[in-house]
Order: structure tokens, then C-alpha cells, then sequence
């Protein structure tokens, strides 16, 4: 018998909803209604554009009946939760439908589309995937660039500069009609030099894919279309004739509706300019979307944000051969310890990105580098993590040193009490980690850990003097103690040669 699950996407265009039988990961429904362009532009949810949402989603429960799904999940956009009144419109849904919206970040969308691309049946077998490979996330105020070698993950980066963004900015400096092209392509170069200077070095690639690109879809793909290669010739054409045409005839040519003509032009060029960056002549236009990506299981989501957190780590220069041994030590503390700290495989991932990252602070000043570690963490957009999430991370930073997360602390009072618990246990555990090898040589080759009712024991496995790791381990101890109840101590064997 199917097991189905639904999956419901409101963004700031459209609501979606996808019905997939979690057994064979086929979609048995696949539904979207667009909204209007005064939705889409609306600074605010007025009372008609919330009762129409919430209709669209009564809707969407009406089938989730007919299919007799029980397991149903609500995702709500970026830029939807940026609307003023969001917070109201979100408890609207909750009152009535009895569904709670889950927020995505910009940086969860992009991870959700790199996902149904490297996912997706159809593009594997049409497209060299297996070679390296950019995959382009454009929505209306960002674009997110992530690197596959031989569909595996390398890294992501992201700018806050869109087509809508653009033009919007481009509309203010009240220039005349046959300058904005010129003015634009010059915009887009300034705006996106900063992010090429930082890209990470990548090797020569043919594959290009694009993905929420609402003009380049309408342009270039049909309703029986759902990907097509397009030749940088070919955008060049497009970008001559929306610079030559009026409204009109951009209109009845293209079939693009009136409130998107301005930001038309606009992403074509931000479109050529990444081509033109990573020196590819074609671009293989999808329409698959984050919803794809959601409803997908994916086998490398561990591996892929641990590849984005090494990347930050190298960023800041992290001295590398300590981030790594940290890493291993928590992670060997956490699978040892599960009956002692009772936490899940996410809060498992989580340590593993903030045993990567948490020296990042001394990239400023290795004094206080901790606390400067959490202001670097917390203007870091992390792969494919919450915001909640991303925020833990710069806090367990902190406190891997000398601070411990006490109640009474401001950096802590944001949290509700779970998240604060997570964040302590978390903090205990990295701390230990970071003892474990606190004289930076990675002296110890085994860990042994033993579990009483009464107290742990830690046994480091080295043909090195542990004094300076046992002393730095008692004092970080003491934290321990408090969070789980227990005394923990780090003793050495001498390893037999």
C-alpha cells in the first residue's frame, strides 16, 4: 500500500502542492495556481489576498482527503515572509487549516533547487551531470551559484541582486529608455564584481542550468517543454529586441505579462553576465522548482553542508589539520554519548558544521576569537540550514571556549528554552571536542569512552604526554557536568609499539 505525503509551496507567485508516495518517490499530484502581479508587488497581505491563499489551500486540503494523505507539510517563501504583515497572514493559516508554515531562507531554497536538479531523472539523462556542473538560482531580488564536480557538491554563493532588484533600482536613477541597457549591463558588472573576486577556483565547465528564471521560462519554454538548451546567440537576440521593442510588442512577441516586461531585460543580462563569468555558451533552462526539491529524499544533504561549512572554515583561514580532528573527536563524543544527551541526527549535523567553523573568529584576533566567531556566524548564510539553525551555529561558537551559555545571558535570550538546551548540549560536547586536542598536534589516535550511572570516562589512545589536554579537558568539564548531570574525565593509554 502507498504512503503518501503532501507537500504545500507558497511563494510570493504562486501555491503548489505536490502528492508523493514516499515508497517509490514518484509525485502522484502535482498542482500550482499562479497568483496575480498585485500579489506578487504587494508590500502587504490585504484581507483579499489572504482569503484567496487560504481558499487555494482549502483547496489543496480538499484532494489531500481524496488521497487519504494525513502526513502534510506547509513551506512559505523567503520573500513571502518579508511581507509586513507575514507573522499575521501565518496565523491565519494555522487558525483556520489547522497547518503551521515552516519559513524557508534564501539559502534553503537555493539548496532545495540544487537538489531537484541533481534529482531529477530527466535532466540526468538529457544533460552531462556527470561532468562539472553550475546550477543558477535566480528569484526576484538574489542569485545563488552552485558547483557540482561530477555530481558532487563543491560549494555555493549567493548575491542579493535579482532582475526585480535591478530594475527597480535602475527605474529610480530616471534614466532615458535608450540607455538602459547600457546602464544596466554597467550596474550588474559593479553590483556583481565582489561576487566573482570571491568565488572559489572551480574547473572548466559546459553545464550551465537555470533555475526560477520567470522571463528566460516564458521566453524560451513551452507548457510541453520543461527544459531547453539555449544558446548565448540566442540571449544576445532576446536582449537586442526587449531593448529595441516597446511594451507591446514584448508583450504579443513573448508572452510576458505587462507588470514583467521592466524586469525582462534586466534578468537576460544578469543571465549573460554569469555566462560570460564562467565562460559557458549554453544555458539549459529548467522549470523545476524548490517544491521538486522538497519532496525529494536526498542521500547527500549531510555531506553537502559539511562541504559548505569546510568552505567557510577556509574562507577564514581555519588552521585545517585541528577544524578536521575536532570534527572527528564531537563526532565520536556524540555517537558515544546518545544515551547521555538524547539528541537527534540533526543536532548531529549541527555540531559537525560548528566544529568546522568554530575558530573562525581568529581570522580578526585569536584573543576573545570566540566571541568574534559569533559576530563573523551570524552575517554567514550556511547551505542548506534554517535560520533558527544558522543562528545556533554562531552561538555554540561562542561558548566552545571560555563562556559557558548561561540563562541569564542576551545572546541566548532569542531562543526558546528547547533551542537553548540544544545549544547548551551542543556547546558541552564542542567543547570537549576542541579540549581533546588543545595543543593543536593531534596527539591522540584512539578514543575509548565509558558510560556509568555514575560518571564518563574518556580514554585518549597516544605515545604523547596528555597533561595539557587533560588539564584543558577537566576545566571544560565542569560545563559538561552541569548540562547532562554526569562528571566526565579524560584519561591517557600509552599506545603499544
Amino acid at each position: 500500500m502507498a504512503k503518501l505525503k503532501g507537500i504545500i509551496l507558497l511563494s510570493s507567485s504562486m501555491a503548489a502542492l505536490q502528492i508523493i508516495d514516499t515508497r517509490t518517490d514518484k509525485k502522484v499530484e502535482n498542482v500550482h495556481r499562479e497568483f496575480n502581479e498585485s500579489d506578487i508587488n504587494a508590500s502587504v497581505f490585504t484581507s483579499e489576498i489572504m482569503r484567496r491563499a487560504l481558499e487555494q489551500i482549502h483547496r489543496f486540503q480538499q484532494l489531500l482527503r481524496d488521497y487519504a494523505v494525513i502526513d502534510v507539510q506547509l513551506f512559505g517563501s523567503e520573500a513571502l515572509s518579508q511581507v509586513k504583515n507575514a507573522v499575521y497572514f501565518a496565523d491565519q493559516i494555522e487558525s483556520t487549516t489547522g497547518l503551521r508554515i515552516n519559513w524557508l531562507n534564501g539559502n534553503q531554497e537555493s539548496y532545495y533547487r540544487q537538489l531537484a536538479v541533481r534529482q531529477s531523472d530527466k535532466l540526468q539523462q538529457n544533460l552531462s551531470l556527470k561532468n562539472n556542473t553550475f546550477v543558477l538560482g535566480m528569484s526576484s531580488s538574489r542569485i545563488d551559484l552552485g558547483y557540482f564536480e561530477k555530481n558532487r557538491f563543491e560549494f555555493s554563493q549567493h548575491s542579493a541582486i535579482g532582475p526585480v532588484r535591478l530594475a527597480q533600482s535602475i527605474n529610480d536613477m530616471s534614466v532615458e529608455v535608450a540607455q538602459v541597457t547600457e546602464l544596466a549591463e554597467e550596474f550588474i558588472n559593479s553590483k556583481l564584481a565582489d561576487f566573482w573576486h570571491m568565488l572559489p577556483p572551480f574547473k572548466p565547465t559546459e553545464t550551465l542550468v537555470l533555475l526560477g528564471g520567470d522571463a528566460a521560462q516564458n521566453i524560451f519554454l513551452s507548457e510541453q517543454k520543461h527544459w531547453e538548451s539555449i544558446s548565448k546567440k540566442q540571449i544576445k537576440n532576446v536582449i537586442s529586441n526587449l531593448s529595441g521593442m516597446n511594451d507591446q510588442a514584448i508583450i504579443d512577441k513573448y508572452a510576458i505579462d505587462l507588470n514583467d516586461v521592466p524586469f525582462a531585460l534586466t534578468e537576460m543580462l544578469l543571465l549573460m553576465n554569469v555566462m560570460n563569468a564562467i565562460a559557458v555558451d549554453e544555458v539549459n533552462i529548467s522549470d523545476l522548482t524548490m517544491l521538486d526539491g522538497l519532496s525529494m529524499k536526498d542521500v547527500h544533504d549531510e555531506d553537502d553542508i559539511i562541504t559548505a561549512a569546510r568552505g567557510i572554515a577556509d574562507r577564514y583561514m581555519v588552521e585545517e589539520r585541528h577544524r578536521e580532528v575536532v570534527l572527528t573527536y564531537a563526532q565520536q563524543l556524540f555517537d558515544r554519548l546518545k544515551k547521555v544527551h538524547h539528541l537527534d541526527k540533526r543536532d548531529r549535523l549541527l555540531l559537525g558544521v560548528v566544529a568546522l567553523v568554530h575558530d573562525v573568529g581568529s581570522f580578526i584576533n585569536s584573543q576573545r576569537h570566540y566571541q568574534y566567531s559569533e559576530e563573523i556566524l551570524s552575517g554567514i548564510d550556511f547551505h542548506g540550514l534554517s535560520t533558527v539553525e544558522q543562528r545556533m551555529i554562531a552561538s555554540i561558537a561562542r561558548y566552545h571556549s571560555a563562556e559557558t551559555p548561561d540563562s541569564a545571558l542576551r545572546t541566548v535570550q532569542d531562543f526558546s528554552p528547547q533551542q537553548r538546551l540544544r545549544i547548551a548540549k551542543l556547546a558541552a560536547l564542542l567543547r570537549l571536542a576542541d579540549a581533546l586536542d588543545d595543543s593543536r598536534l593531534q596527539k591522540i589516535d584512539k578514543l575509548t569512552v565509558s558510560v556509568t550511572d555514575k560518571s564518563i570516562k574518556i580514554t585518549g589512545q597516544s605515545v604523547a604526554d596528555l597533561q595539557l589536554e587533560i588539564y584543558t579537558f577537566d576545566q571544560k568539564a565542569v560545563f559538561f557536568e552541569a548540562v547532562f548531570g554526569l562528571p566526565i574525565s579524560l584519561k591517557r593509554k600509552g599506545r603499544r609499539v
